[in-house]
């Protein structure tokens, strides 16, 4: 009988130890799996993060390409915009040239040759007493002289005091001529100003 109750203990002890044997290798195997899933997702978390790397490298070069394109269109446009501002600036010169050029031939006709007579020589007279008529007179006795009268009006300064012929450049002996011609009350001065005339004459005293 003892010896039974001592086989049934041994028994029983050796069941108690395999099971804490298979519970200990349960749990060893439980860890495994763990660590192996947690390897398998840190793979898989790498793999991704590889990827996410190398897509934001391609966005990083797509993006300084269309920089680039970017720099170079804007490069085109401003050299485009200083090519017409350049074209805008000639046309402005070359109008500005052409209108110089169309008032000297305006204001620089050449000086009357004896062959063109009396009439080629352009002629303006203003009233430079306050009064028209004194005006209206001094052009119609120029006329009489054998000259074309092209314009009659007011001078801006009324207190002349006498008759005075302008001249413009090159056309002092003009001028003189006919100052004589008017009375030896009648005077002679360079225009101060441009004019398309050639002879001024304002009337005073």
């Amino acid at each position: 009988m003892f010896r039974r109750s001592l086989f049934l203990v041994a028994l029983l002890a050796l069941v108690t130890a395999l099971s804490g044997c298979l519970v200990t290798q349960s749990a060893y195997v439980q860890k495994e799996e763990e660590v192996n899933s947690l390897t398998k997702n840190n793979k898989e978390l790498a793999a991704r993060s590889e990827k996410l790397q190398a897509e934001n490298n391609d966005l990083k070069k797509q993006v300084a390409v269309k920089d680039d394109l970017l720099q170079k269109k804007s490069e085109d446009i401003a050299r485009q915009d200083a090519k017409q501002a350049e074209m805008v600036n000639e046309m402005d010169r070359m109008k500005a040239q052409l209108a110089k050029s169309r008032e000297a031939a305006v204001e620089e006709r050449p000086s009357a040759k004896k062959s063109d007579g009396l009439k080629s020589i352009r002629i303006k007279v203003l009233s430079g007493d306050g009064k028209i008529e004194s005006a209206k007179k001094m052009a119609k006795r120029i006329s009489t002289l054998g000259y074309r009268v092209e314009s009659v009006g007011m001078s801006e300064n009324t207190d002349y005091p006498a008759n005075t012929v302008y001249f413009a450049p090159n056309h002092k002996a003009q001028a003189k001529s006919l100052a004589s011609k008017l009375g030896k009350d009648t005077i002679s001065k360079p225009l101060s100003w441009k004019s398309v005339f050639h002879l001024i004459v304002v009337t005073g005293g």
